[in-house]
This record gives C-alpha cells, structure tokens and sequence, in this order.
C-alpha cells in the first residue's frame, strides 16, 4: 500500500539551494486522502513536537509541546493524545519554538529569520495551484484553482478529506517585512519603496546594484540590513 501510495502521490523534492528553496507540486488523485500524500516530515515544521513557550498579550506565557503544520497553517500542541490548534489566536503575541519566534499577522502564522529594525518573516503554507477535471473518457485535464481551493483554509480539516477531483499542491514560501507601525506587509519592490518613499533613489540605486531576488532569502535579508542603515 505505501508503494502504491509513492507511486500516485509525488512528494516534495528540493530543486535549488537552502537560500531559495523551491517545492515540486505533490499530485492527490480523486479519491485519495489529502494527507495520505504528506507524511509528517513534509506537513510539520519540525520533526516532533518540540516543547515551546505561546506568550498572549498581557505577558502572559503559557507552555506546550508545539509544532507548525503546513497543510492547516496552524501552530499545533498535544494535549495528551489529542493534537489541537491554537484558539484566540488573535490574542498570541508572539510563539517560541526551539530557536525561532513566529507571529500571528492576517490569518496567518509568520515566521522570524532575521531580525534587525526591519525583520524579514516566512510565510510557509500548502497551497492548491489547480484541481484536475476528468472527463467522459476518464482524462484529466488541468483547470485553475477555484476560490474555494485557493488554499488549504486555516483552522480547518480539508486537509484530512478525500478528494474528489485530482488535486496539485505545492508548498509556498512567501516572505514578510515587519513595517514602521508594528504591523508586516509582504516583501515586494513596490512595497519596500512605498515604506521608505524619502529613499526612493537610494532603494533603486541599491535594487540595481544588487539584482535582488524577491524570492531568495539571502537577498532579502541583505536588503533589510540596508534599510536598517538608511
């Protein structure tokens, strides 16, 4: 049954360096659980669950053994044999797990992976990029995603559900900036130069200089440390 399973389901390969990491799409034919193609090296962050600290607003800190998982894009703890999200989020200040600090920014959980006066964060999440339709001759053919399938819904359980169509996902990478106001915006060109529209020149001299790659987390990183000089 596993063979079978590694057969259907393509699992994630790295195809470039840890600085821009990029995911081959996982394929879950029509009738197969969503999970049985993710096993929980591939779902989790972390390879168990690692005993962590969720601090809420009000300094109040609470611990548990604590894990981020991928396909429901939630921070997830045990609690005896019960494995459950984390409620209220809104009201998380900021989680600690092992080494690394995530927040909770938009519906969603931003990891830190540089800090500095400008962090640079990791959004890091399973997304649907298009389900496949079968027609009367039991063809696949690829159609976009539909807004119902756009991404796998946080606090929700698609990702335990069969699926009914053939479905590719690919895990996402996205990086954040922490802002001026607190707050994170998602780390573009056109936002960097709108949050520092007094440096403009200097942003695009730098931008040109340096051929940044939005997508590779190295340059990214840099960039911010320029922005902490201006």
């Amino acid at each position: 049954m596993k063979k079978k399973l590694f057969l259907i389901c393509y699992m994630f390969i790295i195809t470039a360096s840890l600085s821009a990491q990029k995911y081959e799409p996982v394929i879950v034919k029509a009738g197969m659980r969503v999970i049985d193609c993710f096993p929980f090296n591939e779902r989790y962050r972390y390879p168990e669950f690692i005993t962590g600290r969720i601090f809420v607003k009000g300094g109040v800190y609470s611990e548990a053994k604590l894990n981020f998982n991928f396909l429901s894009s939630e921070m997830e703890y045990l609690r005896k044999e019960d494995t459950l999200a984390i409620a209220n989020k809104k009201d998380v200040r900021y989680i600690i797990v092992a080494q690394d600090t995530f927040y909770y920014d938009k519906g969603y959980y931003l990891e830190q992976i540089n800090g500095g006066p400008f962090r640079v964060m990791l959004k890091q999440y399973i997304k649907v990029k298009e389900t496949q339709k079968q027609d009367s001759y039991g063809t696949s053919s690829a159609g976009a995603a539909t807004t119902s399938y756009g991404s796998l819904p946080s606090g929700g359980n698609f990702y335990k559900l069969t699926a009914n169509t053939d479905m590719m996902l690919q895990r996402t990478l996205e990086y954040y900036l922490s802002d001026q106001s607190g707050g994170f915006v998602q780390y573009t060109k056109k936002n960097v130069i709108q949050l520092f529209p007094q440096k403009e020149d200097a942003i695009k001299a730098y931008l040109k200089s340096n051929k940044v790659k939005f997508d590779t987390r190295d340059d990214l990183i840099k960039l911010s440390e320029f922005l902490g000089s201006l």
